[in-house]
């Protein structure tokens, strides 16, 4: 528990965020103003730890915050909170970027006002060529890194169990998102290296529906034992899966993406060998307090920070599970 209540202290100092000698917000004549748009709110467990990011470093800056999403997952009503968001008349706005055609307009009308633009947890898939938004940096994981991670544990713990891995699937449950296309790609990328096919199948964000696609899957494709979820919904749906079909630990060398209390259990059954751990905590607080730095004193890092990919399994899911019911990962 110690561990806990130094945990924020901690993040201030790697950040070099010492409020006291910048005054603090609380000495700037206006309250600040701050907004997040997501494509993702709190109907998924996922952006709930995004969330309290946002709050905790919002009430150390006693500045005004907003989180401005579907509840669930919708990218295509993103353009409508970014309008909501422009009539704050913020200091600064984070935003994700499953695709950016979707916010364009918006992110322009934002940079032509001279309001400071981060992007979290999902990347801009055209940084670094013309086509990029005008914002300033990525706050989040590298997620094709992550995908690899997860593609190169499986084939690791089939080998060391003396078990030939056929082919593999990669379930997305929103199509054209691009931090998820990037998952399944580096997914591909090691199985084209290892000379193994990888389905590519469509699920969505409701666990029963996905849990029929997956067991219309594996029924049609008995010799697929390789499965690499995207997140909590879809480990729900392939936890679901198994027990419905009698299948158990070992028969399927499975991975995920993002944490839960499900996806815990799961690793510690054998049902899932890991999961890859972007620390969306850091996320949502870190946005906030570079979107400060920047609009009040013209400060930036480098470059993109990256929060992951990290690993959770066997060997620390008892510790993230400590932290998670802290509201941390």
């Amino acid at each position: 528990m110690k561990k806990l209540l130094r945990l924020v202290p901690v993040i201030l100092i790697i950040m070099g965020v010492v409020l006291a000698s910048f005054g603090g917000a609380t000495a700037q004549d206006d309250q600040l103003v701050f907004s997040i748009v997501s494509h993702g709110g709190v109907g998924n467990p996922f952006w709930i730890t995004v969330i309290k990011g946002m709050d905790d470093a919002c009430a150390l800056l006693s500045a005004d915050c907003e989180w401005l999403s579907d509840p669930v997952d919708n990218i295509d009503d993103m353009a409508g909170y970014w309008d909501a968001a422009l009539a704050r008349e913020n200091d600064g706005i984070g935003t994700t970027v499953p695709n950016p055609e979707v916010i364009r307009d918006a992110v322009n009308r934002a940079n032509e006002a001279g309001i400071p633009v981060i992007v979290l947890n999902t990347a801009d898939p055209n940084a670094g060529t013309p086509d990029a938004l005008p914002t300033l940096f990525y706050i989040g994981a590298n997620e094709f890194l992550g995908g690899r991670s997860n593609a190169n544990r499986v084939l690791a713990a089939a080998a060391e169990a003396g078990v030939t891995i056929t082919k593999g699937v990669c379930p997305i449950q929103e199509v054209g998102h691009s931090g998820l296309e990037a998952r399944c790609a580096g997914v591909r990328s090691v199985f084209d290296e290892a000379g193994i096919p990888l389905d590519d199948l469509t699920i969505n964000n409701d666990a029963t529906a996905s849990a029929g696609t997956l067991a219309d899957y594996f029924t049609a494709n008995p010799d697929t034992n390789a499965a690499f979820f995207l997140g909590p919904t879809p480990a729900s749906s392939f936890n679901l899966y198994l027990q419905e079909a009698g299948r158990g630990a070992g028969e399927i060398y499975a991975t995920t993406h993002d944490t839960s209390a499900e996806i815990y259990q799961m690793i510690q059954d054998g049902l899932l060998l890991q999961a890859i751990d972007q620390q969306p905590y850091l996320q949502g607080f870190e946005t906030i307090m570079w979107l400060y730095l920047n609009s009040q004193f013209e400060l930036a890092p480098g470059g993109d920070i990256l929060t992951g990919p990290g690993v959770i399994d066997l060997n620390n899911v008892e510790a993230i599970i400590e932290l998670t019911a802290a509201g941390y990962r």
